[in-house]
């Protein structure tokens, strides 16, 4: 039977990516998900995207510094990605922005599958999917009452998210969070369904100081 393999955010640190996918050796029929964040922070934004278009099988949902850039890009107003770790990854991108960009913008903001619903960061409860705006699917964690978001999720459908590196590896019932801060020096994640197995590689370094 075919698998369901989430990956927490990379952020550029392709080689733990690699390292991962190859300690799960999936199979040919089994669909792979990015939760987004493919990029920045880490060493390897673009030999990142590069992997990840050649990966089958692989589909990404656009996370909080994928529509940085993207919002950046259709404005034509690239000096708004002024952060240092940004500056690096425009540079990385060089002459070829414009194609990771047309790919990155066909990515949705999320993935409803009949076994779990992947977002990069959060719903809010009760509020159907058509009508999530995109800037929370990116990046809502705490509620307006300072509650983490899937406190309030009551739906029994399983979602996958990635996003809260403080908060790191997150199992609950309803709700798993992937991102465990590998780009910190902490470790990449990944969860293999419908058994929920989760699978976990020691990062080789702090690429990025916490905070």
């Amino acid at each position: 039977m075919s698998k369901t393999i989430i990956f927490g955010d990379v952020h550029g640190c392709l080689e733990e990516w690699q390292e991962l996918i190859e300690k799960i050796k999936p199979e040919k029929n089994d669909l792979l998900i990015s939760v987004g964040d493919l990029i920045c922070k880490g060493p390897s934004s673009r030999k990142t995207l590069d992997f990840a278009r050649k990966l089958p099988n692989l589909k990404c949902v656009v996370g909080n510094h994928e529509l940085h850039f993207l919002k950046a890009w259709k404005a034509k107003q690239l000096s708004a990605l002024s952060k240092d770790y940004q500056r690096r990854a425009l540079e990385e991108l060089g002459d070829d922005l414009n194609s990771y960009m047309q790919w990155i913008d066909s990515w949705p903001f999320y993935l409803d599958l009949p076994e779990c619903l992947v977002v990069h960061a959060g719903i809010r409860d009760k509020i159907s999917l058509e009508k999530q705006k995109p800037e929370e699917l990116c990046n809502l964690r705490n509620l307006e009452d300072g509650s983490a978001w899937h406190e309030k999720y009551t739906n029994k459908k399983l979602i996958v998210y990635g996003h809260w590196a403080r908060q790191g590896l997150c199992v609950k019932e309803n709700t798993i969070g992937l991102d465990s801060g590998c780009v910190y020096g902490k470790q990449l994640s990944a969860i293999i369904l419908p058994e929920r197995k989760i699978v976990q590689l020691q990062s080789k370094k702090a690429y990025q100081a916490t905070g």
